[in-house]
């Protein structure tokens, strides 16, 4: 099985899993005797901290889109700066090439914009179904790009996608529904389907988000001031960015990288579609959200989605063909 694994902040991975390591024998550290404490605590860590970020955008509150993307991109550019600095490598850290920068800026504010506005119309757990149709929408870019239709496993997990979000917004179909909400979380998804696509496609540095966010928040507080009513967080507000800088755009993929490095990236990498539910319970634990039956049972539709649509057509043949970046 091929699995196209792309962390909510940006950083993609083609990793190819054989289906006895995902169910019953899975192993993250490579050894007999089972996955490692510290390789386990770093995935777990990294998922949480991505699965943290519908609830750190609803905390923020009224803040507008483009302000709340931009400070806590710079802060994550300014968190990430200093630990490169500390370990002196901040030549490096800057010396991302230009096309490079503006796409990945691009991918992120795009992304995250369209998540956040999303989150404020139609509420974060459903949001954040709808959001986690990229693997769908990148399937679907795939096969166009190869000219070629989805396999059947691949159709049934774009099914499932589409149905995933259906249930989760039957309840507001009764009248209430905000089509411009889900329009905006489908442009979201898109987005982040095409920066993935990109990311797959081009041979680009493991670590591109850092440098990039720099030029995402200068981009998206332009974009706030262009566009958008000027506001003045609150000090809550300002905790809930500053969380969102350091913690889903930073800290998460520092713990990722150190995990794939001590275990099977193959096995690790499952555990990222993990993320929508996690996401779901901070919201429910932080009574941030309209957590219901149809959301979880949305929420799994979509994994199922994207499990199945991450599927090999020609199964080993086609691993051998992917990439990894």
């Amino acid at each position: 099985m091929t699995l196209l694994v792309t962390t909510p902040t940006g950083q993609p991975a083609i990793v190819h899993i054989r289906w006895w390591e995902r169910f019953g024998g899975t192993r993250l550290s490579g050894t007999s005797g089972g996955p490692k404490a510290k390789t386990m605590g770093l995935v777990a860590g990294a998922v949480v901290l991505w699965a943290s970020w519908p609830a750190l955008a609803t905390a923020v509150g009224p803040a507008p889109p483009f302000l709340t993307l931009g400070a806590s991109a710079l802060i994550g550019f300014l968190f990430s700066l200093s630990l490169a600095a500390r370990k002196g490598a901040s030549r490096t850290f800057l010396s991302l090439p230009l096309r490079t920068m503006v796409f990945v800026s691009l991918g992120l504010m795009g992304n995250n914009a369209f998540y956040i506005a999303a989150i404020a119309r139609i509420g974060p757990a459903e949001a954040n179904v709808v959001h986690y149709l990229w693997p769908v929408f990148l399937v679907l870019l795939a096969s166009m790009l190869h000219r070629r239709l989805p396999s059947l496993f691949q159709a049934l997990g774009i099914a499932c996608g589409f149905l995933g979000v259906a249930v989760a917004l039957y309840p507001q179909m009764a009248g209430n529904l905000d089509g411009v909400g889900v329009l905006l979380g489908v442009c979201g998804a898109m987005t982040f389907a095409v920066y993935s696509v990109g990311r797959s496609i081009a041979r680009v540095e493991t670590n591109v988000v850092g440098p990039s966010l720099g030029l995402a928040g200068l981009a998206a507080l332009c974009a706030h001031f262009i566009l958008e009513p000027a506001y003045w967080p609150s000090n809550p507000e300002w905790l809930a960015i500053i969380f969102m800088g350091i913690g889903p755009f930073t800290v998460a993929n520092m713990l990722w990288d150190k995990a794939t490095r001590s275990g099977s990236a193959a096995a690790i990498s499952s555990f990222a579609f993990l993320t929508p539910l996690v996401a779901m319970g901070l919201l429910a634990t932080f009574g941030l959200g309209n957590v219901t039956l149809n959301t979880i049972v949305g929420a799994l539709l979509a994994i199922a989605g994207a499990l199945l649509s991450s599927t090999s057509k020609r199964g080993s043949s086609s691993a051998r063909g992917s990439r990894q970046d």
